[in-house]
């Protein structure tokens, strides 16, 4: 099979499912699964290898994620109901005033990423997404696209975050001077990306109240007294609990995997911080139960049930993603691009932002990609940290229809299949140049800049 009918195979499922979804209005779970068939059968995948693939795919980001996306959604429910988001709401317009109000959102994610994953922060943090929209009466596109950017640009850049923590092990970096430059760089992206593009797209849609956001029980907490509301400070206890606990396992995982503290470490940030998240939805539960309309047993099922079309729909993209893998997709790309006689640096941010696209993960981009040029980038003398950056870079980018991080933020927020281009498509393909740019900037200074000459 030759590389040139590899790629247009790959473009054109891709294409398939942007005119199926936006278009033809199909469920993206058909559309997706349609997809895994149709590409299986044109790269002449046997039809069991077929099939193992879409049910391992989807297996696969639900054993990830499932339980994860879960917890978040109920610990969202809770902080949402209990008026804890309105009470976070007010201080933020408190503190950043309506004009910044998506500044601080973009900030928030930023922050928030680097100890816990991307996919779990937003899910929390998405309630109060829709109160600051109500609010400040800007689409909730804004504050959508700030915070995914925000939490995504960290997730991809900022150690200890697995996948930049995997290029740099990789790759043999210095760590300290890899997460100085990573934080400058991944400044100007964030903000370009998240908040000045966000409020760009504020410009192109008029403020509508937010899907799934209740007006009228808005206005019931904000005229509730002190008594019937959490205070600010047991509202923020709550929201960074998860990411105080899964701070505390990564410390203690420092002591060692064969230590007692080490174990409990590991088991508190592992299958992204499943168990931190457990432990903060039942304190959240004891700690807001006062506050609550909705009995928690009757919660439980109403959350479970909001969500399932949206773990189906991320099953599908991890089936998509076992796909394109198994035709050697992936592989058809590294071949094509290690056969350019480009900079390495410039090949390691297209080749990763390519991967990307084409599997979905930012994580498995990230690694790919440092392990193939890894040992060809140090036989070239090139700068490592500058090739590790421009990696990181790549990973951000061209957020897809294979990345499940794209239909998250569609279904929670309920926009449709272009507002969701326009946010993780576009607005991560900003961040992504916008970070590498900044890096080819440091590699003309590099011979002045401690730790990259």
């Amino acid at each position: 099979m030759s590389s040139t009918f590899t790629i247009i195979v790959f473009l054109a499922a891709i294409a398939y499912l942007m005119i199926a979804i936006a278009k033809l209005k199909i469920h993206p779970f058909f559309a997706m699964i349609s997809a895994c068939v149709a590409v299986g059968l044109l790269m002449r995948l046997q039809p069991t290898q077929i099939v193992s693939s879409i049910t391992g795919g989807f297996g696969g980001i639900l054993g990830s994620l499932g339980i994860v996306f879960g917890l978040g959604a109920l610990l969202g429910e809770m902080l949402s109901e209990s008026g804890a988001t309105e009470v976070l709401a007010d201080s933020v317009l408190k503190i950043a005033g309506k004009k910044h109000s998506s500044l601080a959102m973009n900030i928030i994610g930023f922050i928030i990423s680097i100890p816990v994953y991307m996919g779990t922060a937003y899910i929390i943090l998405d309630p109060m997404n829709k109160s600051l929209a109500y609010k400040t009466k800007k689409n909730v596109i804004v504050y959508a696209t700030a915070l995914s950017i925000g939490l995504l640009v960290t997730h991809c850049l900022v150690i200890p975050t697995p996948g930049p923590l995997a290029v740099a092990s990789t790759l043999g970096l210095n760590v300290g001077w890899f997460i100085l430059y990573a934080l400058i760089v991944s400044v100007p992206a964030s903000l370009l990306g998240g908040w000045v593009w966000g409020e760009f797209l504020g410009k192109k849609y008029p403020y509508e109240v937010p899907w799934g956001f209740d007006p009228e029980q808005a206005e019931k907490n904000e005229t509730a007294s002190d008594e019937n509301r959490p205070s600010a400070g047991l509202a923020l206890a709550m929201i960074f609990l998860p990411i105080a606990i899964i701070m505390l396992g990564t410390i203690l995982g420092l002591s060692g995997a064969e230590t007692t503290l080490g174990m409990i470490g590991n088991a508190l940030t592992a299958s992204s911080g499943t168990l931190s998240l457990l432990i903060s939805v039942l304190v959240s539960m004891v700690c807001l139960k006062k506050y609550l309309k909705t009995p928690f047993g009757k919660m439980i099922p109403k959350v479970f049930n909001e969500q399932g079309n949206i773990l189906f729909i991320l099953g599908a993209g991890g089936s998509f993603g076992a796909i394109v893998t198994a035709t050697g997709i992936g592989d058809v790309l590294v071949e094509t691009l290690s056969s350019m006689n480009i900079s390495v640096v410039v090949l390691a941010f297209v080749l990763c932002i390519l991967l990307r696209a084409a599997l979905g993960s930012s994580t498995v981009a990230l690694l790919t990609t440092a392990t193939i040029l890894g040992p060809v980038a140090q036989e070239m003398g090139a700068n490592m940290i500058l090739l590790g950056l421009a990696i990181c870079c790549g990973a951000i980018g061209l957020s897809l229809p294979t990345d499940g991080g794209f239909w998250e933020v569609k279904e929670l927020d309920n926009f449709d299949y272009n507002k969701t281009t326009l946010i993780m498509t576009v607005g991560t393909t900003i961040a992504s140049i916008v970070g590498f740019l900044a890096v080819l900037l440091l590699q003309l200074g590099a011979g002045a800049l401690p730790g990259l000459h």
